[in-house]
């Protein structure tokens, strides 16, 4: 399960289900992982073939129902084109039952969120790497949130938050929606630590983009959801306050 792009797969494809979207357009959540250039034959025993007999496209993600040998069922990755009657391959992927996409209004009794998938039987090889922020933040300096701490701080030194609750003030950069039942989003306070800058974090709550917001939440390192969602720092059960 991890898309290959330049993700949060999601979701998990993760990273992957929908919320109400906010009003300006949430970009996709991008992944940790990079391909190897070449392909190699899988021998992967958790390789599935597929015939794609349905489509529906959501939230930057597509919906597919799927056969596989004499099961039909639901499967999520992210958008791209896909031809019904067409045979695919994937590998692994992640189970979520009776998952509810808002966009859709819909309840899916199970579905699978998978990386992707591939017209022929390669597997293309893949190796984790750390996320890495390309250029640097567009945002202005913000003021730091009473008793909170600054973006730059938690980038520095993560091992000194690890499993505690730290606030922030940041403005809203990314959301993505409904990503495994909770909403992904990326804030940004104008600090920088350690060459990243983008903090995200995983809430019930709803945010759009551009707001600035003050959070709190606990800091988990090194969170791998499944289907490509995979990050070196995150703040998880974060709130609005």
């Amino acid at each position: 399960m991890k898309q290959i792009i330049a993700l949060s797969l999601t979701t998990l494809c993760l990273l992957v289900s929908c919320k109400d979207a906010p009003k300006t357009a949430p970009k996709e959540e991008k992944n940790t992982y990079e391909a190897v250039s070449q392909t190699e034959p899988s021998t992967s025993g958790n390789t599935h073939k597929i015939v794609v007999t349905d489509k529906i496209a959501s939230g930057g993600y597509i919906y597919l129902k799927v056969k596989e040998n004499d099961k039909d069922y639901w499967m999520s990755i992210p958008d791209r084109d896909v031809e019904i009657g067409a045979t695919y391959y994937y590998d692994g992927g992640m189970e979520m039952k009776d998952f509810e996409s808002k966009t859709l209004n819909r309840v899916f009794k199970s579905v699978i969120f998978a990386e992707g998938i591939r017209a022929d039987n390669n597997a293309v090889k893949q190796t984790k790497k750390s996320q890495v922020q390309q250029g640097k933040t567009s945002v202005a300096n913000i003021e730091k949130a009473p008793n909170g701490i600054r973006i730059a701080e938690l980038f520095e030194n993560p091992e000194a938050f690890i499993n505690k609750e730290v606030i922030i003030k940041g403005q809203v950069v990314k959301v993505n929606n409904g990503i495994m039942q909770v909403n992904f989003v990326h804030l940004q306070d104008g600090t920088t630590g350690n060459g990243k800058f983008d903090i995200t974090i995983t809430t019930n709550d709803t945010f759009q983009i551009g707001e600035v917001a003050t959070i709190k939440g606990t800091v988990i390192l090194n969170k791998d959801f499944g289907a490509g969602y995979v990050y070196d720092v995150l703040i998880e059960k974060a709130v609005r306050l």
